[in-house]
């Protein structure tokens, strides 16, 4: 499985993820059998990457070695091993939770462009509408009665397919795509394709998937977490250990 379907319309694949030695088959070191493995990265190329220091690389250590290191690496900021893996995403989002994600500039990304295409019919209509919460620092609770929450989905809904409409009908009278999409809404979808290491991105999920953090990103970054559990076990478990601060 290498995508997760978030909120009504978003979704995250896992395009590539790959670390600094070329691998074709499954090893068969770690006790796993051989055949055919859709990425590169291992969980020991971590502790690989760092043992070019002391001349080290490619010896013959057991995982949990390997494991170790990488571990003790993460806990003590000596991050740029951790720096070795690349991890390449696809993602649908509204432009709005997607404002919570660009703000990592770490992230290489490349955009469709409302400039040049015709944005598809999607936004984003919350299945919870959060009531303001007494503390101001942050952003909602559930608090608000349904009835609310019906009347405030259901205008919304009609306001985004209105707009949608100006929008395609500004661009049929020839306006500018640039200046078309000025109808649209924070809540409209947008797609795009991003680069970013394996450091970076424990420091994006650390913040995004904290339970402050606005409920549609931490959607967001628990979707990639689940993407990259099953090809990045022992890493994922360190992050969860030395960043999210789970015990083993």
């Amino acid at each position: 499985m290498n995508e997760v379907k978030v909120l009504d319309h978003g979704s995250v694949i896992l395009r590539n993820l790959a670390g600094p030695t070329r691998r074709i088959e499954q090893s068969s070191k770690w006790g796993t059998p051989m055949g055919y493995r859709p990425f590169d990265a291992d969980d020991t190329d971590v502790a690989n990457a760092a043992r070019i220091s002391f001349e080290g690389q490619d010896e013959e250590r057991t995982y949990d070695q390997e494991i170790k290191l990488a571990r003790y690496l993460l806990k003590n900021g000596h991050t740029s091993p951790w720096e070795m893996i690349s991890v390449w995403i696809e993602v649908r989002v509204p432009i709005f939770v997607d404002r919570q994600m660009v703000r990592h500039r770490t992230w290489r990304r490349n955009e469709s462009s409302a400039r040049y295409i015709v944005l598809p019919e999607q936004w984003y209509i919350p299945e919870v509408v959060g009531g303001k919460a007494p503390n101001k620092k942050q952003g909602q609770e559930d608090n608000l009665p349904q009835d609310i929450q019906a009347e405030f989905k259901h205008r919304l809904n009609v306001a985004c397919a209105r707009d949608y409409s100006e929008y395609k009908r500004a661009l049929d009278n020839g306006v500018a795509p640039e200046h078309a999409r000025m109808f649209l809404h924070l809540n409209h979808y947008v797609h795009w394709l991003g680069n970013v290491d394996l450091s970076n991105l424990f420091k994006f999920l650390g913040l995004r998937v904290h339970e402050h953090a606005q409920i549609e990103a931490q959607k967001y970054g628990r979707a990639i977490i689940e993407l990259l559990d099953p090809h990045l076990p022992g890493l994922m478990q360190i992050y969860r250990e030395v960043i999210q601060g789970e015990k083993a």
